[in-house]
């Protein structure tokens, strides 16, 4: 199977030496390096876009992103003979980013606001907007809101039950801890006028990444240099820039303990790249501020069987509840509100 597939780099003129997996792909190393090989299922228009834009990313030589390679019909999108649609991109020899390496956090955070910089100063390329990527839909009031509302029926739910678990005990006894976060976070985004601030970002037309997280930054070593590769781009979209260093920052602090230090550097390393306003900054509190996991959790057992909880849920629960402490007091020592 993987030979057949290998097959359609004769369409880009190259020649496999040998084949592997990588990131659930294929990766064939051929005469003229790395490409990775995936089937394609998207939007035409967004994948013309994203071209577009990483060969703008790329000729900065600011940082490193996976190239879509056309074939030698020009096309993006390649069959095989079964009528299979293929793309094809140049990869790299490339290290995953290390979580307990804080180099390689501090460094990814830069890179993002490279990356935010870089995505800023060619929104108004004509060529780029010429195919515009989709625009994000997210309102956070209305999010925090909705998820207040998930937490409380998955809590009116679990009361309800007259045998219960040991994951549905867990959520009764510490509901009142974190459904008490979300109330404070939903009020404050109100007070601050989130809504009108997100309309306001989302008409500057502004990128982001949308899937920023360290599955997705790589490390690149050449020539004595190491530098940062960021790949995946498939849900580049308009929206919140800020967005993007609150998803990174979320993974990495809840496989690190919440450590403050490491969250404090994250975030200064990033402002010194990329000016934000006072408003993003709060933007970024609340979403810290917000138990999301916690939400995450209950919502995904309400939405599936109920009748039996894997342990893997149930640890997560319990860490969850752990590093709650930790959490908030790397949260409310962070005065963004100046």
């Amino acid at each position: 199977m993987e030979n057949k597939n290998t097959d359609i780099l004769h369409q880009y003129g190259l020649e496999t030496v040998k084949i592997g997996r990588i990131r659930g792909a294929i990766a064939a190393y051929t005469n003229e390096g790395i490409f990775l090989i995936r089937a394609f299922s998207g939007n035409m228009k967004h994948l013309e876009f994203e071209e577009k834009l990483l060969n703008i990313i790329s000729k900065t030589n600011k940082i490193y992103t996976d190239h879509i390679i056309k074939n030698e019909a020009g096309e993006l999108v390649s069959e095989d003979d079964s009528g299979k649609k293929i793309v094809v991109r140049r990869w790299y020899n490339a290290v995953d980013c290390d979580l307990k390496n804080p180099q390689h956090i501090i460094r990814a955070a830069r890179a993002l606001a490279i990356l935010h910089s870089i995505m800023n100063d060619i929104t108004t390329d004509e060529t780029v907007i010429g195919q515009e990527p989709m625009r994000s839909e997210e309102k956070l009031v209305k999010e925090f809101e909705r998820h207040n509302v998930e937490l409380k029926r998955t809590r009116n739910y679990i009361r309800s039950k007259r045998k219960k678990n040991e994951f549905e005990l867990m959520v009764l006894s510490s509901f009142d801890l974190f459904f008490s976060d979300g109330e404070e976070v939903l009020e404050m985004a109100c007070r601050l006028h989130m809504k009108d601030f997100i309309r306001q970002e989302m008409n500057q037309n502004r990128m982001i990444h949308g899937e920023f997280n360290y599955h997705n930054v790589l490390f690149v070593e050449e020539q004595g240099k190491t530098r940062v590769l960021i790949t995946n781009f498939d849900k580049v979209k308009q929206g919140v820039q800020i967005r993007d260093l609150y998803d990174f920052m979320r993974k990495v602090l809840e496989k690190n303990d919440w450590d403050p230090k490491l969250g404090n550097e994250m975030i200064e390393e990033y402002l010194k790249v990329r000016k934000v306003s006072s408003q993003e900054l709060k933007y970024l509190w609340l979403k810290l501020k917000y138990p999301e996991k916690y939400w995450k959790l209950l919502n995904h057992y309400y939405n599936n069987n109920k009748a039996w909880v894997p342990d893997k849920d149930i640890e997560k629960l319990k860490q969850v509840i752990i590093e709650h402490e930790k959490r908030l007091a790397f949260v409310n020592k962070i005065d963004f509100f100046k």
